[in-house]
């Protein structure tokens, strides 16, 4: 039987990744260790992640150009059998910087002058198509994606909000809409108290029924609302390649985790696991599929 399928709305770009031992001081510099390309945002990576799992992703973002950039990306999609938009004649790829030292932290400059624009042209019948709706809500794209949200309320559709670290959209605390399913953001890395603690105030701010921080090799902090309690679940130990992509193969797999009934701390554990097998990979190796999930033993949640 065909699964519902998926839709998933971010910006598309592509990322230059530096490699550095550490953040320089300001006006100082630092060695570049390596260097590497991927793509963005979440939810084309979220796309990627959610077809290793075997669901139908429809992604749902602006279009590439036609030059060498966006041939990667349309290429890398194809291979995580994610349909890229038709490239766009004579234009060119949008392009970020991200920077990530040894010691986990992570830092990017935005190269998506006009997105919000484009991404407002966007043709929202896909929605008609879909159970279920991801929604990359970040501060560099304002109101943009508040069409695609009250789009997906309208059809009755669950959606699955990312803030990427940001605060909550103004017009998600003063929306008429129904809730979201979840709402997922991050904490600095290593930081439990701020993890637990946005945890609850996402919970207790009544815009979704789930509340989600992820917060690096500390795993992932959920609250449900409006109780109290919070949920933790620990990544697992893996030898750390990269983290580039990290939180969204989580998202991907707490998604799946939940579209397939599965309780919130085993849905969250397993999502943890997804992310943790994913940094211990590069960029060019495939996402983890239910199969590598099911065989790798994932840590308790408290």
């Amino acid at each position: 039987m065909t699964r519902p399928a998926i839709a998933c709305f971010s910006y598309l770009a592509a990322v230059h990744t530096l490699r550095v031992p550490h953040m320089p001081a300001l006006n100082y510099g630092v060695e570049i260790t390596s260097t590497g390309t991927f793509l963005a945002g979440d939810g084309p990576i979220v796309a990627g992640a959610l077809a290793a799992l075997g669901r139908d992703p429809i992604l749902l973002t602006n279009a590439v150009g036609d030059d060498p950039q966006g041939r990667r990306i349309t290429e890398r999609l194809r291979t995580w059998g994610v349909t890229a938009p038709a490239s766009a004649a004579g234009s060119q790829t949008m392009v970020n910087t991200v920077i990530c030292d040894d010691a986990g932290n992570r830092t990017w400059f935005s190269g998506l002058r006009g997105i919000g624009a484009t991404l407002d042209g966007l043709d929202l019948t896909v929605l008609d198509q879909v159970e279920t709706a991801y929604i990359d809500c970040y501060e560099v794209l304002g109101d943009t994606p508040r069409r695609v949200f009250d789009a997906a309320q309208a059809r009755g559709i669950g959606v699955y909000i990312n803030l990427g670290g940001g605060p909550l959209p103004p017009w998600m605390n003063t929306s008429a809409t129904t809730r979201a399913r979840v709402v997922q953001t991050n904490a600095p890395r290593n930081d439990h108290d701020t993890a637990r603690r946005l945890a609850l105030e996402l919970a207790q701010a009544d815009v979704a029924d789930i509340a989600v921080v992820t917060a690096g090799e500390l795993g992932a902090y959920a609250a449900q609302r409006p109780g109290d309690t919070v949920i933790h679940a620990p990544a697992i130990e893996v030898a750390v390649r990269q983290v580039q992509g990290a939180g969204s193969v989580f998202s991907a797999a707490l998604l799946d985790g939940l579209l397939s009934s599965r309780p919130l701390n085993e849905a969250i554990r397993r999502a943890c696991t997804a992310g943790s097998l994913w940094c211990a990979r590069t960029e060019d190796d495939p996402f983890p599929t239910g199969t590598d999930l099911s065989s790798t033993p994932t840590a308790r949640a408290s």
